[in-house]
C-alpha cells in the first residue's frame, strides 16, 4: 500500500523531525518530560508510525489532543496510553502539557520469558489503547515514572540493567491498573478467554478470513456458540466484531493510503471492489469513496 504518512525507524530520527534537541544513548530506550519539549516547536504533529512502542502519562494537558487509529481523546488530563508500531498517531499538544513519554522497542526487554504481545495487550489495535486514572492512581504511577526518569540520567555500570527491570515493572503495573479499572479477571473464564483467541485472530486473520465460521473451526466451537459467546462478554457478536476490524482497517487506509478504493478492497481481501462498497456503505451507511471525501 501507498500510505502518505511518514514511518521513523529510530527514536533519535523522529525527535530530529520534531525539532526535540535531546537524543538517546540507548538506542532502544528513551524517556524524558513532555515540559522538556521545545515551547515553540512541532505544537502539530499530523499522522506517523513508529518502528519503537510508547507508553505516555498526561498529568496536566491543557488542550492537548491525541489520536490513536479512530480513537480520539481531548480529555489527557490524568490519562495514561499506550502505542505499538501498529498504530496510527498525530497530537496537537499544549505548550503546558506535562507527564512523561517513554519510548521502547521489544529488544531492550530480550531478557523477557513472556509473549509481550499477549502478556500487555493493551498495546494491540484491538484494545482501547486509552486509560483514565483517579487522582491516586496518577500519583502512584507518576513515581514510578520519575524513578525511570532519574535512573536513566544516573551514571551507573548497571544502567541498562535497572533501566529494563524498571520498565518492565512500570508495564506489570500499568496492566494491574487496567485489570482493576476495567474490572478485568485477573483469572478469565472460559468464556473470556475463548472471546479473547478469537479477538488475536481476528487481528491477524481479517484479510483472510471473513465467516463466523472460519474463527469457530479453528477454535472448535459452533458459529452459534462463538457469536452467543462474543454477546454475552462483550456485547457484540463475532459477526459484528469481524466487520468493525475490517471497517476500521478501511477506514485507516483510505483515510491515509494513495490507493485508489479498488486497490484497498483488494489489499483487505475482497474478490470485488463492489462487494467492498456494498459492505462499507452497509456497515457505515457512507460509501468508500464519500468517506475518503470527508476526511480530506
Amino acid at each position: 500500500m501507498k500510505q502518505n504518512i511518514k514511518r521513523f525507524n529510530e527514536i533519535n530520527e523522529f525527535f530530529e523531525t520534531t525539532g526535540f534537541e535531546k537524543r538517546t544513548d540507548i538506542a532502544d530506550f528513551f524517556v524524558f518530560r513532555f515540559d522538556e519539549l521545545p515551547k515553540d516547536n512541532a505544537l502539530k504533529m499530523p499522522p506517523y508510525q513508529k518502528d519503537f512502542y510508547q507508553v505516555s502519562l498526561i498529568l496536566n494537558s491543557g488542550n492537548a489532543v491525541a489520536n490513536i487509529n479512530e480513537q480520539s481523546n481531548k480529555a489527557l488530563e490524568n490519562t495514561l496510553y499506550f502505542l505499538s508500531p501498529d498504530h496510527i498517531f498525530s497530537w496537537q499538544r499544549n505548550m503546558h502539557t506535562t507527564g512523561f513519554v517513554v519510548y521502547f522497542k521489544t529488544e531492550f526487554l530480550n531478557f523477557f520469558s513472556g509473549n509481550f504481545k499477549n502478556e500487555f495487550s493493551f498495546f494491540n489495535l484491538s484494545q482501547q489503547n486509552f486509560l483514565k486514572l483517579d487522582v491516586e492512581q496518577t500519583v502512584e504511577l507518576a513515581s514510578d515514572f520519575e524513578k525511570l526518569y532519574k535512573e536513566y540520567y544516573t551514571p551507573n555500570a548497571y544502567r541498562v540493567q535497572i533501566l529494563q527491570s524498571f520498565l518492565l515493572s512500570l508495564l506489570f503495573k500499568s496492566k494491574s491498573l487496567r485489570e482493576v479499572i476495567g474490572s478485568i479477571n485477573i483469572n478469565p473464564s472460559k468464556k473470556q478467554e475463548l472471546v479473547f483467541q478469537f479477538q488475536n485472530m481476528v487481528t491477524n486473520c481479517y484479510i483472510k478470513h471473513k465467516q463466523v465460521g472460519e474463527y469457530a473451526k479453528e477454535l472448535n466451537v459452533s458459529a452459534n456458540t462463538l457469536n452467543q459467546t462474543a454477546k454475552e462478554v462483550l456485547g457484540k457478536t463475532a459477526k459484528e466484531l469481524i466487520s468493525e476490524k475490517i471497517i476500521q482497517e478501511a477506514k485507516k487506509l483510505l483515510k491515509y493510503a494513495t490507493d485508489d478504493i479498488s486497490e484497498i478492497a483488494y489489499y483487505i481481501g475482497f474478490e470485488e471492489p463492489t462487494h467492498f462498497i456494498r459492505f462499507f456503505k452497509k456497515q457505515t451507511s457512507t460509501t468508500p469513496k464519500e468517506y475518503r471525501n470527508s476526511q480530506m
